[in-house]
This record gives C-alpha cells, structure tokens and sequence, in this order.
C-alpha cells in the first residue's frame, strides 16, 4: 500500500489538522485491532507428529504469501545432498535443521549434519535424501511457528 503524500503546498489551517486528527484516531485504535486481529488469524497451524520430538507445521496460502515461503529440492553431489544454505536452522544448541516439505505448504523439522558449507550451498553428510523439497526462504518464520514465538502479543 502506497502512503499518501500530501502535496508540497501551503493548506488552510483546518485542513492542516485533519491528518493530525486522523493519525491520531488510528493510532488510538491500533491497539485493539492489533488484539482482534491475533487472536481471530493464525497464519499457520502447528500440531504433534506421534513419536517425534517436532511438530509439523502447515502454513494457510495468505501466511505463506505473507513471508514469502519458497522451496527447493535438495541435490545430490557424490556423496552429499546438498541444499541452499539459507534452508539451514540452528537451534539453540547448535543443532542444525532444515524443514522439509511434508505435504503442500506443510512442513516438518529434520536434524541434519552438515559437512560443509561451499558459497551459498550446505553440504550434509546425512538427515536428508536427494529430492525432498526443503525450506529456503522463510524458514526462520516456520521454525518461529513451530516453536510459538510471538503467539501472544
């Protein structure tokens, strides 16, 4: 959405202050839509998996658009599978994880081991089979999901 701009000219006193007054009364409600706003919209839906320690994640198409999620399928290069290195998450052990896609817009943390990391590209030495469509922008924002980071304001 473009911001309006006021033309660079002098304006009547009381049109001077009809963007202060407006300002003003959107600012005042900001809060209370804020509050309406995340409680009634989730841009994604989180649930359990049976017998692993993740959980999956299922981003709606608006989420998905909002973060602008992209996906790319892991390579195969000799022995390794190779992804974007942009696709890899650390958590906070230093862990390393990419989320692979389990279904459309649905995905699922998998801890890799990375050998290498050669320019923009992480080579793994296991977690993770050529082929399977990876997280490789956005991937901070599911793993924010996953985890609840920023569900109550």
């Amino acid at each position: 959405m473009n911001a309006h701009v006021w033309p660079p000219r002098a304006r009547p006193a009381a049109q001077a202050v009809l963007p202060v007054v407006v300002a003003g009364l959107l600012l005042s409600g900001c809060r209370q839509i804020e509050e309406v706003s995340a409680a009634t919209y989730q841009p994604a839906e989180v649930s359990e998996v049976a017998n692993l320690d993740v959980k999956q994640v299922r981003f709606t198409v608006t989420g998905a658009a909002q973060v602008d999620l992209q996906t790319e399928a892991a390579q195969r290069s000799g022995r390794y599978t190779v992804v974007p290195h942009a696709a890899l998450i650390y958590d906070g052990q230093g862990v390393p994880w990419v989320y692979k896609v389990t279904a459309p817009l649905t995905f699922l943390r998998v801890e890799v081991v990375v050998d290498r990391v050669v320019g923009d590209r992480a080579l793994l030495s296991s977690g993770l089979s050529a082929g399977t469509e990876v997280v490789t922008v956005g991937a901070t924002q599911v793993y924010g999901a996953e985890l609840g980071i920023g569900e109550s304001h």
